[in-house]
């Protein structure tokens, strides 16, 4: 293993095995990788890494980059590393060497929706959506591959740029809007709108109220946030930002509960997490 760049260079045949575990990582321009790549890669040029850094996946991921020439390879796994990729390897070849059918169009996405999210997302009845806070767009283009019309709302423009960029990536849209979400009074949401109103790792204590009226009948309200205990493990440590314990439940006493939980794993992070439906 070389030191910078986690396992290193492989020849063709090693990367071969390396795919057993690892997910391939194409740095062409989006153009070259268009044109032709290895199926089931994932784009991400490394002139782009700085605005895309979303896009990546955990650092404990495997991967394999590759590139026409394999110096750019070994540089951008050299980047990897240094960003805390511990199992990032590099093609010492072009890419066609790896062999296997190549592919055109857009490639594999590297990143994941949160967990939760993944989780309840097969039994949610498809709609319009409403992912509030939704930064740099990942859960909200999760909802739209699956299906749903999707509002991304969130305070911050230049992260719903870069969903609405990340949305089109992938052959979907968004509908982004600018909001303040802790204005005074709070944001007015549409009432009875939504199928599903989502919001990820955001507490903001008087929103609850507009977000549960937002729900359709029959719509269903997906959260996960921090809970006390977190502040040990990192951010956040002000209890403004903290649930209490059994409060997300008792927030939204009047929905239905389907699922509740507050998972405390050792290393964190300590959430609490809620599938609720407003009753029909």
């Amino acid at each position: 293993m070389d030191e910078r760049t986690g396992a290193g260079g492989l020849s063709p045949d090693a990367a071969r095995a390396w795919l057993a575990d690892a997910a391939v990582v194409d740095v062409r321009d989006a153009a070259a990788f268009a044109a032709g790549h290895v199926a089931g890669a994932a784009n991400l040029p490394l002139a782009d890494w700085a605005e895309r850094r979303h896009e990546w996946p955990p650092p404990d991921a495997a991967l394999l980059v590759v590139a026409d020439e394999p110096a750019d390879a070994c540089a951008a796994a050299e980047r990897l590393v240094l960003a805390g990729y511990t199992r990032a390897a590099w093609l010492d070849a072009p890419w066609r060497a790896l062999g296997g059918d190549v592919a055109t169009g857009a490639g594999a996405r590297l990143w994941r929706a949160a967990a939760w999210l993944e989780d309840v997302l097969p039994g949610l009845p498809r709609g319009r959506a409403l992912d509030l806070a939704c930064g740099a767009g990942r859960d909200a283009v999760a909802l739209a591959l699956a299906g749903f019309a999707v509002d991304a709302w969130d305070v911050d423009r230049e992260a719903l740029e870069r969903a609405a960029a990340l949305a089109r990536r992938h052959g979907v849209a968004l509908e982004t809007r600018t909001v303040d979400l802790e204005s005074v009074p709070p944001p007015a949401l549409p009432e009875a709108a939504y199928a599903l109103v989502t919001c990820f790792r955001y507490l903001h204590r008087p929103l609850f109220p507009v977000m549960a009226a937002a729900l359709a009948p029959g719509g269903h309200l997906v959260v996960e946030t921090y809970r006390d205990g977190q502040q040990q493990f990192g951010k956040p440590k002000r209890p403004r930002f903290l649930l209490r314990p059994g409060e997300l439940r008792e927030a939204f006493a009047a929905l239905e509960l389907i699922r509740y939980d507050e998972p405390s794993p050792p290393g964190g992070p300590w959430t609490a997490r809620l599938l609720a439906r407003r009753p029909r």
